[in-house]
């Protein structure tokens, strides 16, 4: 337990989103060094002040309003929202945020975690954009007037003329190019923002919530309400670790950071090692059946991608299925291919959503009471991508679903 208490308390720490928590919507209690480096106080500062303080002066009657509005009717408020909202530092400048909130109760008291993010370079982004879309407008102009000077030229000057309006292009769609990419870049950003800080609510909620409780039940007859706690603790660990591996994977793989180092390994252990390693965070009554199904044993991988890449496809299985299920694991080499399916008896997915199954952040209309990121299966089909592989999957609404991977190598002769 000392050990998840300690992850807890670096996520808080360590989040490079502000995290402020306050009591009754407005005495702020508790807050971490991201919010306080933001706000230019110290926490000691912060800590018993009114919410209403961060606020820029000439806000702060509206803020008051807005919060009480908010305190009659509670509810989590994901990030962006179109609100136009600033922060006031404590030397009085201000910079403009985003704010996600999310209320929980403890013993009758009403509090609110806030998660703050510095937007200021993202505003500066968009400015950028701008001045990008205006110098293509002028591009643009530019360029129908070349083509009406063109048509006035004389015959002769025709070849040079059309050799500066080719480049003139290139040079548009080249700016065009730097656009997409830079509004592309901008979304990807704000998908990741929304995304952990959505998913990061629910968890941390229960975390502190169950933390609250344990430190009540102080004698020995109630172990068991607090073993309920730190279960709850655990799963709620488990499941912010699962969120940050995906990001830290995605991140590898967009900077082109993780590379293909094949290796010669035993399909059969490797897979055990894997299962034993899974087989703890399962829902409960869920278990694994695994077959190999070729005498070969032998086949060169990454296995650390194969790894990552069957923990992805185990770790949904379990997800997506209802306690009790079993999960299905088959493996074979076949012509230099390793082979491997894993199936469930679970929810399945809707047959008119499957075409955009490995589509960054999607998810499913069936399972969207599930916490996940909806970045997993988008995860596996680029690390088989470096691995020249493939992967097909069948699956039926409420009869579960079977992902299959076929990884090709080459064994090299001495």
């Amino acid at each position: 337990m000392l050990n998840e208490l300690k992850l807890v308390e670096a996520i808080f720490y360590y989040s490079t989103e502000g995290i402020i928590v306050c009591k009754n919507y407005s005495e702020i209690v508790m807050v971490n060094p991201r919010a306080a480096e933001l706000f230019g106080y110290s926490s000691d500062e912060m800590i018993g002040m009114n919410i209403d303080e961060l606020v820029p002066y000439e806000k702060r009657e509206q803020h008051k309003q807005l919060r009480s509005n908010y305190s009659m009717n509670p509810h989590a408020r994901p990030m962006g929202k179109n609100l136009e909202l600033y922060g006031c530092r404590k030397d009085g400048s201000k910079f403009p945020i985003e704010v996600g909130l999310s209320p929980f109760e403890i013993n009758d008291v009403k509090y609110v975690i806030c998660f703050i993010i510095d937007i200021t370079e993202r505003k500066q982004a968009e400015e950028k954009l701008k001045e990008y879309a205006e110098l293509l407008k002028r591009k643009n102009e530019e360029i129908s007037y070349l083509n009406h000077v063109l048509e006035s030229k004389v015959k002769e000057r025709t070849k040079e003329l059309a050799r500066v309006v080719y480049e003139l292009s290139q040079s548009k769609n080249e700016l065009a190019q730097a656009l997409e990419k830079e509004k592309a870049l901008n979304e990807i950003k704000s998908r990741f923002v929304s995304t952990a800080s959505h998913e990061f609510r629910t968890p941390l909620g229960t975390i502190l919530s169950s933390v609250s409780l344990i430190q009540r039940y102080t004698k020995t007859e109630e172990q068991e309400k607090r073993e309920k706690h730190i279960q709850r603790i655990k799963t709620a660990v488990s499941h912010l670790t699962e969120m940050l591996n995906d990001f830290l994977s995605l991140d590898k793989l967009e900077e082109g950071i993780v590379r293909y180092k094949p290796e010669l390994i035993n399909v059969t252990e490797t897979l055990r090692q894997i299962i034993d390693e899974i087989t703890p965070i399962l829902k409960k009554g869920q278990h694994i059946v695994y077959k190999h199904l070729s005498e070969k044993l032998q086949c060169v991988v990454d296995e650390q991608i194969l790894k990552n890449i069957l923990f992805n496809l185990i770790s949904n299985a379990s997800k997506y299925s209802d306690e009790d299920k079993p999960i299905f694991i088959e493996s074979k080499i076949d012509d230099n291919t390793l082979i491997i399916s894993v199936k469930d008896e679970g929810y399945g997915i809707p047959e008119e959503e499957q075409f955009f199954l490995f589509t960054r952040f999607f998810r499913a209309n069936n399972v969207n009471n599930i916490q996940g990121t909806g970045l997993g299966l988008n995860i596996v089909k680029k690390y088989l991508e470096i691995m020249n592989g493939q992967i097909e999957f069948k699956s039926k609404l409420n009869e579960g679903s079977v992902f299959t991977i076929y990884i090709p190598f080459q064994i090299s002769e001495k």
